[in-house]
């Protein structure tokens, strides 16, 4: 009876829990040269990287911002959100906090900006 317990539980917090998928910057790259984008693009960088060099029709919204604030990107609750920073670091915080907060469906960029600039994809800059 005790495991049965256990596993009811289980289930009920998993249920909440929504899985981060992983894409590389290639299939972002395809995705982004769709003409029916169908995401949210989010940059979690400062403002001077973002300006530096950012992904085409990227949101800039920086993390330390986002975490303090969350409802910067509330009406993003049921859209698709892709994030992406430096490295990863800032992303996977941001995504952690997103999927807590019930986002749907949340997609982390294999590599960030670091692996889009190795892959020699366009940037847009100020």
């Amino acid at each position: 009876m005790r495991g049965v317990l256990t596993l009811l539980i289980l289930l009920l917090f998993s249920s909440n829990l929504h899985a981060i998928e992983l894409l590389t910057v290639k299939e972002l790259k395809k995705e982004l040269d769709q003409t029916d984008q169908t995401f949210i693009l989010l940059d979690v960088r400062t403002i001077e990287e973002f300006n530096s060099g950012r992904i085409k029709n990227s949101i800039n919204i920086p993390h330390d911002l986002l975490l303090s604030d969350i409802s910067l990107v509330a009406d993003y609750k049921n859209e698709k959100v892709v994030v992406y920073c430096r490295s990863g670091k800032r992303a996977k915080l941001v995504l952690d906090r997103l999927s807590d907060e019930g986002f749907r469906t949340l997609i982390d960029v294999d590599g960030d900006m670091l692996a889009w600039n190795s892959a020699n994809l366009p940037i847009e800059k100020e």
